[in-house]
């Protein structure tokens, strides 16, 4: 192992011990930092302390559409990010940041509201079934297992939760977006579009907005879009690490039709998983989710990282990509090719 690439290991190591959040909830940005207007402002690599070769090598390995920021300021971009293609489960944390501002709106109580006040005739296993347990995959919905009791990652239930979120707002939920977050300035169009309104088909470059406005912790260039206070109970960990993992069957006693995938998709997601965000925390396994990466990192993960948007609070840094090949989807495993290729984000930091 070169010196090099100790030296950075060293300090996600440090990253990890120091970061007092612990990637459980979102990390408020560093101060000094910039917003797009109608377009972004581009610098190059060099001028925001990123090495472009490792860059270069990261972009080309990974393929498909993608841009890095960095301080607000687009460093790079590979294949098209004017493009609009859906981003797959990639949208679920979309939900969750509508479900948020239906809160700061007082829509409803709050992310532990029930499903049920909503208008909808539920199982009397299912009664007791919040929005936070939508959001954490942990809702039962479809399953054998009571709400909060086991994890799922369930596609039925997010199907559940758009349609609930549809039902709070009273109207179509890309009209929704579009109102609340006018203040983003698209520089491409349109955000939600697929999927029945309820799917991200945003251009990479749109996308990364979101991602710098979660960044930074719900402000916009001095305006607070979403009440941090809020926005920290909701985008945290909310599968313990060792929550039991669901059967595998699925009862749409609803009708309401899937998002696109099962009841039961995948056994990770305990340990790093919370309001539709994977954190970059630890898994049942004692491993992070990506070892490569700062331990404040977290992401909105789609087709199993095929389409991802990737959020580094510590290094100021958003990474959108989508219709990417950049390994198997392995949450935990240092030698995956998947990490190897985060690494390359790890090795390019030259500040």
């Amino acid at each position: 192992m070169s010196v090099r690439i100790l030296t950075k290991l060293i300090a996600v190591f440090v990253s990890m011990l120091t970061s007092s959040m612990l990637v459980t909830t979102l990390v408020v940005a560093n101060d000094h930092l910039t917003f797009p207007g109608a377009t972004w402002t581009s610098k190059t690599p060099q001028d925001v302390g990123l090495k472009s070769a490792l860059l270069d090598q990261f972009a080309e390995n990974i393929g498909g559409d993608g841009c890095v920021v960095r301080n607000g300021y687009l460093v790079k971009s590979w294949g098209d990010v004017t493009r609009h293609k859906d981003w797959a489960s990639a949208a679920k944390p979309v939900l969750s940041t509508l479900l948020i501002l239906a809160i700061q709106e007082k829509r409803i109580a709050s992310i532990d509201s029930f499903v049920k006040d909503v208008g909808w005739e539920l199982s009397v296993k299912d009664e007791s079934m919040t929005f936070r347990q939508l959001a954490n995959m942990t809702s039962g919905y479809g399953l054998d297992e009571p709400p909060g009791t086991a994890w799922g990652y369930n596609d039925y239930a997010i199907q559940l939760y758009a349609k609930s979120l549809e039902k709070i707002y009273d109207k179509p939920l890309d009209i929704v977006f579009c109102e609340r977050m006018n203040c983003l300035q698209l520089q491409d169009g349109e955000f939600l579009g697929s999927r029945n309104g309820t799917g991200v088909i945003a251009s990479p470059r749109d996308f990364a907005r979101l991602g710098w406005l979660w960044l930074n912790n719900g402000n916009w260039n001095g305006q607070q879009i979403l009440d941090p206070t809020i926005l920290k109970d909701c985008f945290r960990v909310g599968v313990p690490a060792k929550t039991k993992k669901a059967a595998d069957r699925t009862n749409d006693y609803l009708n309401i039709g899937s998002y696109g995938g099962g009841t039961n998709q995948t056994p990770s997601g305990p340990g790093a998983y919370g309001c539709n965000i994977w954190f970059n925390a630890v898994l049942e396994n004692g491993k992070r989710a990506w070892p490569a990466l700062p331990a404040d990192a977290y992401q909105a993960n789609g087709m199993w990282n095929r389409d991802t948007l990737t959020v580094i609070p510590s290094w100021n840094m958003v990474v959108a990509s989508r219709g990417t090949r950049p390994g198997k989807f392995e949450p935990g495993n240092p030698n995956g090719e998947y990490n190897s290729n985060l690494m390359l984000l790890t090795e390019a930091i030259d500040d």
